[in-house]
């Protein structure tokens, strides 16, 4: 019997009520996010259009990548190493001094080395040269925002979810209060702008916090102190996640550069809305997986608790990701003009692709998850770069033959690998399989999916009670039967 059947019952009952808790509470900060993606995309369809949305997204498609090799990896290895010292007060300091500086200096060495070549990245990117000046604003936002970042991940370290839940909602706020004027006024300069100055005011949000917590230890930031020992530690653990980080934003950045120059401006500003829209249920999945289910992953030892882990967390993850994807799919053209502009309601028919995609996904990093958090980095960068790899190599193959549906078929076949080198992986390294549940609440769905996709739209809606009908089924059939054997904590 594997270790998934094992824990099974145990799994079913107790595995949903507590991850549905803690996902709400961490998921109040991208719920945030969420709110001020709305606005900000509202106001960019409004004050910029389609071609100009093209444009701003491709820049700040660049920004993500270049900020993913600036942070030198120095995110899971931060959480990692604050929480194993957070009751060292010396060696807290240490960890949180460190990464502080190395971002801090990444970031503006990174800004120095680029800020020459701005009008030929502007070209590369966009085919022309006339947004270096934009370039130059971007790049100059690095050291801040770098900070900013490093102090999150403090943050997740000494497991500060209402501090950290709470610089979110600020940030958000402020972002909204500070594009909205920009953007009317200075049309693409003022969002750009506003990128700058955001950096300043997140940075400055997200240290306000850390402090309060050191105060509640009784620490402070003055005992913050560099230390070459936890900096090689910092590095080693970044190097995996820089690399991992680089072809993910490598990828994209390279599919819509290819979309930019084969389908033009305005096909790479419709794409924006998919990618957009997309973007924001999987940062608000992403969150919930790294603050939560990672650190239980990472300090499960025995192989029948990680099943359990593993299977209650996919099963949780259907639960809420399902509905959130069949309800994206149903309601798609109001999901346009909300977030855009009756302009882009030409992106609908590229949504059930892209929305497959990330279905795949959510199945996939669910087991997938546990190769970083159980050591085998190696395995881990196998699966992540793989994506890109395919992503791109898809994108490149079916552009001429499919135009902008291309970039979602590629994406969709790309993601595909998830579930499959996922479950592979875990099966072959931990012993670990998907239990028979989740394969039935898969199989649910993605017929849900299916349906949504189909159907005209909102007569796709009723779809997105199936998977969670079927989990509640589940949990009262298990609650009714007969009382199973003690087994390890589930999630």
């Amino acid at each position: 019997m594997t270790t998934a059947a094992a824990a099974e019952p145990r799994d079913t009952v107790f595995g949903l009520v507590a991850f549905v808790r803690s996902a709400g509470v961490l998921g109040i900060g991208s719920f945030a996010n969420l709110a001020r993606a709305i606005v900000t995309a509202k106001v960019l369809a409004v004050a910029l259009g389609p071609s100009l949305v093209g444009v701003l997204s491709q820049l700040l498609n660049f920004s993500a990548l270049a900020s993913s090799v600036v942070a030198l990896g120095m995110t899971t290895g931060v959480v990692k190493l604050v929480a194993d010292h957070r009751d060292d007060p010396r060696n807290l300091s240490a960890v949180a001094g460190t990464a502080g500086a190395l971002s801090l200096a990444s970031g503006l060495l990174t800004a120095i080395a680029l800020v020459p070549f701005a009008n030929q990245l502007s070209y590369l990117l966009t085919g022309s040269g006339r947004y270096g000046l934009l370039l130059w604003l971007i790049v100059a936002s690095f050291p801040l925002y770098n900070l900013a970042g490093v102090l999150g991940y403090v943050l997740q370290g000494l497991s500060d979810i209402r501090g950290l839940t709470a610089a979110n909602v600020l940030t958000a706020a402020a972002a909204v209060a500070v594009l909205v004027p920009a953007t009317f006024a200075l049309g693409l300069l003022g969002a750009i702008l506003s990128v700058l100055v955001m950096s300043g005011v997140q940075a400055l949000i997200f240290l306000v916090a850390v402090a309060a917590n050191l105060r509640r230890r009784a620490l402070s930031l003055r005992a913050w102190r560099w230390s070459p020992t936890f900096a090689r530690a910092l590095l080693g653990y970044g190097g995996v996640v820089l690399v991992g980080g680089i072809a993910i934003w490598l990828s994209l950045l390279v599919v819509r550069t290819l979309a930019i120059h084969a389908v033009g401006e305005r096909g790479n500003g419709l794409y924006q809305v998919v990618y957009g829209l997309s973007n924001q249920y999987v940062t608000v999945f992403m969150t919930w997986m790294a603050a939560y289910v990672f650190p239980r992953v990472a300090a499960q030892r025995e192989r029948a608790g990680l099943g359990v882990l593993l299977n209650s967390a996919l099963r949780a993850n259907l639960f809420i990701m399902v509905p959130v994807l069949v309800l994206t799919l149903a309601l798609r053209p109001v999901l346009i003009q909300v977030f855009y502009s009756a302009a882009f309601l030409d992106a609908g028919p590229l949504f059930p692709l892209q929305v497959l995609g990330d279905f795949f996904r959510v199945l996939g990093w669910s087991f997938a998850i546990s190769l970083f958090a159980q050591g085998h980095l190696r395995w881990h960068l196998v699966v992540v770069a793989s994506q890109g790899a395919a992503w791109v190599g898809l994108t490149t193959l079916l552009l001429p033959a499919l135009g902008l549906q291309a970039i979602v078929a590629a994406y969709a076949g790309s993601f595909a690998l998830y579930p499959i080198l996922g479950l592979a992986l875990t099966g072959v390294l931990f012993d670990v399989r998907i239990s028979a549940v989740n394969t039935i609440l898969s199989t649910l769905g993605l017929g849900s999916l299916l349906i949504a996709a189909v159907a005209p739209p909102f007569l796709g809606v009723p779809a997105a009670v199936i998977v969670p009908a079927a989990v509640y089924w589940q949990r009262w059939r298990a609650a009714s039967g007969p009382t199973p054997p003690p087994a390890p904590p589930a999630l």
